[in-house]
């Protein structure tokens, strides 16, 4: 009964170090135990010379070297009197307790009467047909320990187990290894025989690489953190928007890692992506080759985006558009186009001068789940760029069929291709499009009653509001320097406020002055939603317009 629950408790205990270690407090580079898990039916113990032993057992075997303590200091004395430990001057007190012989099972062989030198292999049985002496195997695992005392003598015979066993032979070790004397805990030495038992393990160097495996949690599996939003600041130039993201993990996606984030655990990781790229990234920028330099050749430019599962609206923020003007309403050497959205939604093909402006894209009833991003630069010559901020929005999301939807209290609203000049795009006439058709959504805030629109004085060459409306004589209906409104006035281009149209060369209602050559304030006092449907047919185009808009609290 004491030989097997010696053997149970001395499993135990290296299968204990093969998963969890033991640390000595002198050492501080990593280690391993000497265990050597290997298949097996049964178990058994052969005692290859003092100090040693290989053990198997079911479902292992494994070698190890040990020192007991004080309770086995009888039976190493008593091999010592029987000649085993002859010759050495100064024999470790070594005990080990024979396990009981099963049914079917052979006894164990007896240990060794002469002394005898570490032995380089652990005998395997062979894993094919069953031969009374099995030859030695290749070195197998064994911790290197001191060269022999003089008096001991070597035995180069190794010693037989008893049958085939289906065990592949145990690798050798490297050369890169080096033992040491390491100390359980005392709960451990509790365990076995309530004596300190010292075990040899496999230390690594320093230098050398840590195991593949999973012995430790990953930096991910202990630290966790929520990928939310984060910005950076890039100087003076400008600000951009990241993924807060661990170090690691932000450089895996193609992210670019900048100011840290989380308390300092992660960083803001920030997405630059270019023509023919597919991301599926919650805040990305798509940027045009070399930006900020200037492309001045021919080019087809996508960009695919996978919309995540939920996503039900993208926004497009233009950070830099500068592409060629269109010609009398319509883009021809350049364009901007949108696929992939809602079929219902229409999303206007862009050109011009666009820096600053946005754009929702309704995908939520979108069968593809992608959305393609294409610039079209069909002529070479002249400067072109652009750097389009896109964010899968899952919040603030803008009604629904509004193009351009603005949440703050007060701001600019203007027409796309406005500006007049730019900074790398040839100075044109800026104009909006042909067939327009799209509304533009404010977000009504709390106790808001009303909300004030002006126009600004710009000056130069241009109107600053400018919707032109002919007849088919190709005549102005709206006399030139004066504000029209109304169907009839505005039947074909027009911006509405208040469900009533606005054309002509001033922004005017008639409600606020009846002096149609001057700019007035336009109020919309409506109930319900805020929006400023406009519209353009195919045949005339304007300056467009530039609106201050502020929301007013109820009286």
């Amino acid at each position: 009964m004491l030989s097997k629950r010696s053997d149970a408790l001395i499993s135990a205990f290296v299968l204990t170090l093969y998963y969890v270690g033991v640390a000595d407090g002198n050492e501080a580079s990593d280690f391993v135990t000497m265990g050597d898990l290997r298949r097996s039916r049964r178990i058994q113990t052969h005692f290859s010379r003092p100090g040693g032993m290989i053990m198997e057992g079911i479902g292992f075997q494994y070698s190890m070297r040990y020192q007991p303590g004080f309770h086995l200091h009888k039976l190493a004395q008593q091999q010592a009197d029987d000649g085993g430990m002859g010759g050495m001057e100064n024999p470790p007190e070594t005990e080990a307790p024979m396990p009981m012989p099963t049914p079917g099972t052979p006894p164990p062989e007896p240990a060794p009467t002469e002394p005898e030198e570490p032995e380089p292999t652990i005998p395997m049985r062979p894993t094919t047909i069953p031969v009374e002496e099995p030859s030695p195997q290749p070195p197998t695992m064994m911790v290197p320990t001191p060269s022999a005392s003089p008096g001991m003598q070597p035995s180069s015979k190794p010693r037989p187990t008893g049958k085939p066993s289906m065990s592949p032979p145990v690798p050798t070790i490297p050369s890169s290894t080096k033992s040491s004397i390491m100390q359980p805990h005392q709960t451990l030495k509790n365990i076995l025989f309530g004596s300190p038992i010292k075990a040899n393990l496999i230390l690594k160097k320093p230098n050398a690489p840590r195991s593949k495996g999973k012995g430790f949690l990953s930096l991910f599996e202990v630290i966790k953190f929520p990928n939310t939003k984060c910005s950076v600041s890039m100087g003076d130039i400008r600000s951009m928007e990241g993924v807060c993201y661990h170090e690691f993990e932000c450089k895996s996606l193609g992210g670019i890692p900048t100011e840290s984030c989380a308390e300092g655990v992660g960083v803001c990781c920030v997405f630059v992506n270019g023509c023919g790229d597919v991301t599926s990234q919650q805040i990305l920028y798509f940027e045009s080759p070399n930006y900020p330099n200037a492309v001045r050749e021919m080019m087809i430019c996508v960009l695919i985006i996978n919309v995540k599962k939920g996503v039900q609206q993208l926004r497009l923020d233009f950070q830099m558009f500068e592409l060629s003007r269109p010609s009398n309403g319509d883009c021809v050497d350049d364009q901007f186009i949108v696929s992939g959205h809602n079929t219902n939604f229409q999303i206007p093909i862009l050109c011009g001068i666009n820096t600053g402006q946005h754009i929702y894209i309704h995908v939520g009833d979108s069968n593809e789940g992608k959305v393609y991003l294409s610039v079209f630069m069909k002529v070479s010559g002249g400067g072109r760029s652009f750097n389009i901020k896109v964010t899968q929005v899952d919040d603030n999301l803008a009604p629904n069929n509004c193009l351009q939807y603005f949440h703050d209290a007060e701001g600019v609203i203007k027409s796309f291709n406005y500006d007049t000049d730019g900074s790398i795009v040839d100075n044109r006439e800026a104009t909006y499009f042909n067939n327009l058709n799209y509304a533009i959504c404010l977000a009504r805030l709390k106790n808001v009653c009303s909300v004030a629109y002006n126009t600004e004085q710009l000056g130069g060459d241009q109107p600053d509001f400018q919707i032109i409306n002919k007849d088919e004589a190709e005549n102005d209906l709206i006399s030139d320097g004066q504000a029209g409104a109304g169907i009839f006035n505005c039947p074909d281009d027009f911006i509405a406020i208040n469900s009533v149209p606005l054309c002509g060369e001033r922004f005017n209602d008639g409600r606020e002055s009846d002096d149609y050559t001057i700019h007035a304030t336009v109020r919309d006092t409506a109930a319900g939603p805020i929006i400023l449907p406009f519209r353009t047919d195919s045949e005339y185009v304007g300056r467009g317009f530039r609106l201050l808009y502020k929301q007013e609290l109820c009286a």
